[in-house]
């Protein structure tokens, strides 16, 4: 199982990303459709101008461990 963890808001607007549908890696905002890599941060559909900012994930024996920074 993989997991990703990021900025809940756009970057655009501000619009809650835990609203969005990722689909293949890709989280989309619901308020104005701005897709944002969910590994990287990266903008793959506008929008958005900035990139979303991305927390590491570590497993380790099992455990996952998130780092916010």
């Amino acid at each position: 199982m993989d997991f990703a963890a990021f900025s809940d808001h756009c970057s655009h607007r501000g619009g809650s990303l835990a609203g969005g549908a990722v689909i293949c890696g890709t989280v989309q905002c619901p308020w104005h459709g701005s897709q944002f890599d969910v590994r990287s941060g990266d903008i793959k559909a506008g929008p958005a101008k900035e990139k979303i900012l991305i927390y590491p994930i570590k497993e380790n024996k099992g455990k996952i461990y998130l780092t916010v920074i």
